[in-house]
This record gives structure tokens, C-alpha cells and sequence, in this order.
């Protein structure tokens, strides 16, 4: 009896261990524009276990350093800031599939809404997703951000939000690491119409848990239909809206629209464009104010502003150049949906960029990219100012 018991835990062992799984990425981010360098190296360990099919586990961390310089050159150190460790709890997903259409998540999972304006991004939280031949997929769950590092999970719906955002992260008691503490819980139907065309409706319930005096709760319902008229060709067009409770007892509204094109061109090359335009309302009066999303994520790779009271043009190229070198072009041009007083015009302007990424192993990938932003293409900045640029690079290892 004791030989067969021993047997089994032995066998029980070797099928443990054989579905864990570890790594380490090791990443090297640079990164100059205008008046700021900054160096970014950082460890990612990660680990998977697979439970046979049906549970599954993954958990990743990241430790990184942010050494920075100022066009200035006043910091220390021979203008580089010195740098504090930055913890961070990448991912931490438990997965339960029950059957092919049965799943349950919980931890912290990747969301993102069905337009992509809402919110995406890492949220700690809970997600159950059921599907079937006569309803398509339903998804329903509940998402947290106040346990994140706050650059990483962007989230600046008010001007507390802002104040909280900006300030520094340290070891010290000044130093301040969480996100903005918001729950929200989004239900969202996807359905088949016919064998071309595609539907998808959402709706998300944002609440305000932050201790502070201005607070801010919202609602949102998006909807998304896709066509796929041509092999290689896709059509896109979407609405969304909002309403918001402020603390001060004042509700207002917010809508917005987006439609997009992308086409597969023929050829060996494997390459495709992509045209898209993005509206979100801004504040024009006391019933309509501007579009807060949960996510504030820049809308540019130059281009600081968010997608708050903003259109978007964007033409975008992407190829296959090699077998290993990838490449990728864009034209993006912003405008302002709203006045102020002071305001010369609503047209921000043009940016351009591009980028090169290579891989010629699974396990190294080298990325490069540039671009610009000139205000002289639109009105609302003044006629002298300077334009906005930036190069970006990054070493991505695997082990």
C-alpha cells in the first residue's frame, strides 16, 4: 500500500511539474524628446501552470528603473534623476473553462471595452463570458484600479485625479503609487450577423471610491458593427454616449462616434492600410459637457492630449519587409470639438510617424521609432511654436 501511494505522488509530481512553466523578459526602453530623456530598464519574471484544460494560472511582476534627464540639466547627477525601484504586479489571471462556451477570470485581466474608448488596460476584478449557436457571447464583470501603479493604468477623470497623478513616485511617505480608486462593471453582448458582418453592444457602470471632494460617477452604452463586404477588407462603424453625476449634484451628458476602413493590399509583402476617425463631444454647455473615459490614454505617439473633446484623422500603412522586419507608418491630424475663450482656432495639427521592429528569433525583438508633431498645421497654438518630437527604442530578451 505504501509503494502504491508513493508511486502516485511521485506520478502526481512529474505532471506538475512538467505543466509550470517560468521565464524572465528582460526590456531596455529609451526615449528622448524635447526637453526629457529617459532610460527604462526593467525584469519581468512570469510563470504558468496549466491544471489539465480546464484551470489554468498565469502571474507576471515587473522591477523597473526610470532614469530621466531634463533639457535643462538643473537635476543632479549630472542632469539624470536618480532613480527608485518600481515594483509592479503585471498580471495575475486565473482562468476556469468549464467547456468551450463557459470561462471565468479572476485577478488582475486584460479589458478593454468594445470601441477601445472607454477603458483598457490591466484592472483587478472578476469576468464570466457564456456562448451558444442562437444568442453569440455574453460577458459580464467587475474591474478595480486603485491597486495599480498609477502611470501605468492612466486614470484621470477629475481634477483631484490630476493633482494625484502628478505628483512623484518615491520609497518615501511623499511619494504616492496607486491609481485613482474607481469600480466599474461592464455587461457586453457579441453576436454574428450572418457570415460577414459582426455586432457588438456594451454598457459599463463607472463609481467614484476616491476620498475626495470633487467625485465623479458615469455611464456608458457603445455599440460596434463590423462588415467584411470583400476577403481582406473591413468596414467599421461605431456610436457611444455618456452621462455623468458629479458631487455637486450636476449631470451632463457626452457622445461621440468612430468609423474605420482596413484593407489587406495583395501582394508577397503582407501589408495593409488602415483609415479611421474618432469624434468625442466637448463642453458646450451645462447639459453637454466633454467625454470622460475611464482610460485617459494620449491619442498620439507625439501628440500629448487625450481623447476628451477630440477628432481624430488617422491613415495608417503597416508591412511585412522581411522575414523578420516589420515596418509601420501613420498620419494622425487632431482637432478640438469645443471653444474657450481664448481660443484662436480648434485645430491642433499633424503628426507623423514610423517605426521599424525586428525579430529574427522568437526570443529577441528589437523595436525603433520617430515622429513629429507640428502645431504649424493647425490654428490653435500659436504661429511660433516649435514642434513636437520624439524617438523611441527598445531591446526586448526572453529567457
Amino acid at each position: 500500500m505504501k509503494r502504491t501511494l508513493l508511486l502516485f505522488l511521485l506520478v502526481f509530481s512529474c505532471g506538475l511539474a512538467f505543466s509550470l512553466d517560468f521565464g524572465l523578459l528582460a526590456d531596455q526602453a529609451f526615449e528622448a524628446e524635447n526637453d526629457l530623456t529617459t532610460y527604462t530598464p526593467a525584469l519581468a519574471p512570469w510563470l504558468s501552470w496549466d491544471g489539465g484544460g480546464r484551470l489554468s494560472v498565469y502571474f507576471s511582476g515587473v522591477f523597473s528603473f526610470k532614469y530621466s534627464k531634463s533639457g535643462d540639466g538643473d537635476s543632479g547627477n549630472g542632469g539624470w534623476r536618480d532613480p527608485a525601484l518600481l515594483p509592479e504586479l503585471s498580471l495575475f489571471a486565473l482562468t476556469y473553462r468549464a467547456s468551450d462556451n463557459f470561462s471565468l477570470e479572476a485577478g488582475r485581466v486584460n479589458y478593454a471595452d468594445a470601441l477601445g474608448v472607454t477603458a483598457s488596460g490591466l484592472f483587478d476584478g472578476i469576468r464570466f463570458s457564456v456562448s451558444g449557436p442562437n444568442y453569440g457571447s455574453l460577458s459580464a464583470g467587475a474591474y478595480y484600479s486603485g491597486l495599480q501603479y498609477k502611470e501605468t493604468a492612466e486614470i484621470i477623470m477629475t481634477g483631484d485625479d490630476m493633482i494625484h497623478y502628478s505628483q512623484p513616485w518615491s520609497t518615501d511617505e511623499s511619494g504616492s503609487y496607486f491609481a485613482s480608486r474607481r469600480l466599474f462593471a461592464a455587461l457586453r453582448w457579441d453576436a454574428a450577423l450572418g457570415e460577414l458582418n459582426a455586432l457588438s453592444a456594451e454598457a459599463l457602470f463607472q463609481f467614484d471610491l476616491n476620498d475626495t471632494v470633487d467625485t465623479l460617477h458615469s455611464q456608458y452604452g457603445e455599440i460596434l458593427a463590423e462588415f467584411f463586404p470583400r476577403y481582406m477588407m473591413r468596414i467599421s462603424a461605431g456610436a457611444f454616449f455618456e452621462v455623468m453625476e458629479r458631487s455637486d449634484g450636476d449631470a451632463s451628458a457626452a457622445f461621440g462616434a468612430l468609423a474605420g476602413f482596413r484593407m489587406d493590399l495583395p501582394g508577397a509583402m503582407n501589408h495593409g492600410i488602415n483609415l479611421a476617425t474618432q469624434y468625442s463631444s466637448g463642453s458646450w454647455n451645462d447639459n453637454f459637457s466633454a467625454f470622460t473615459p475611464i482610460s485617459s490614454h494620449t491619442q498620439g505617439m507625439v501628440f500629448p492630449g487625450t481623447f476628451s473633446g477630440l477628432w481624430i484623422f488617422s491613415a495608417e500603412y503597416s508591412a511585412r519587409l522581411f522575414q523578420a522586419l516589420f515596418g509601420e507608418c501613420s498620419l494622425r491630424y487632431f482637432a478640438k470639438t469645443y471653444e474657450e475663450s481664448g481660443d484662436e482656432g480648434q485645430l491642433y495639427g499633424g503628426e507623423l510617424w514610423a517605426s521599424l521592429a525586428w525579430q529574427p528569433l522568437n526570443d529577441v525583438r528589437l523595436i525603433f521609432g520617430g515622429g513629429v508633431f507640428i502645431p504649424g498645421t493647425g490654428n490653435y497654438y500659436p504661429a511660433d511654436t516649435d514642434p513636437l518630437w520624439k524617438i523611441s527604442a527598445g531591446l526586448s530578451l526572453s529567457f
